[in-house]
């Protein structure tokens, strides 16, 4: 914009010139009209300079927006990167963090089956255990039974053998009495 400015400056100032060429030459103007025409070139050349220097000042402030830009793109390219760089670290820590889920929930898994198998083995073997012992109990109480019943036999035989005895130790006094008693 502030070229077209200039630029159009610039062609009032030759069109200004060139009308002051053709009046002087052609029609004589009053020396108020040169000094008023002199006044206007000399505040269209100031009017130039002015643009000149702003358009020089717009320049330097574009130079500077796009070194800025050019400073923040190759921040953000080097942001990027970095983000890349953090993005594949990240995806290959998630990688391997899977793997590590896996590798646990794998052995869990066979250590649970082992757990399992192990625990079923216990089990049968806790029943097994079981139905001995309650064999056993059968038998003890079997022969408990039968001891008791032999016991029983054992103590009607000795009751039985001792009044054999004390029947025969009877007999024996009663011969002895007797013998003392005839045979004096």
């Amino acid at each position: 914009r502030s070229c077209i400015q200039v630029s159009s400056t610039r062609n009032k100032l030759s069109f200004s010139q060139d009308n002051q060429s053709v009046t002087s030459t052609g029609n004589l103007c009053s020396e108020e009209e040169i000094h008023s025409i002199q006044k206007k070139y000399e505040d269209l050349q100031r009017q130039l300079g002015e643009m000149e220097y702003q358009n020089g000042e717009l320049a330097y402030q574009l130079r500077k927006e796009d070194e800025s830009l050019q400073s923040s793109k190759l921040q953000l390219e080097e942001k990027i990167a970095e983000y890349n760089a953090l993005t594949r670290q990240l995806e290959s820590a998630l990688e391997e963090g899977k793997k590590m889920v896996a590798e646990e929930w794998e052995k869990m898994s066979y250590k649970e089956q082992a757990f399992q198998t192990k625990l079923l083995l216990l089990e049968a073997e806790v029943k097994k255990k079981q139905e001995e012992k309650k064999q056993l109990l059968c038998l003890f109480h079997h022969n408990e039974k039968h001891h008791e019943v032999h016991l029983k036999e054992l103590e009607n035989t000795l009751q039985k053998s001792e009044n054999k005895n004390q029947s025969i130790q009877n007999y024996v006094q009663f011969l002895k009495d007797a013998y003392v008693t005839m045979f004096g």
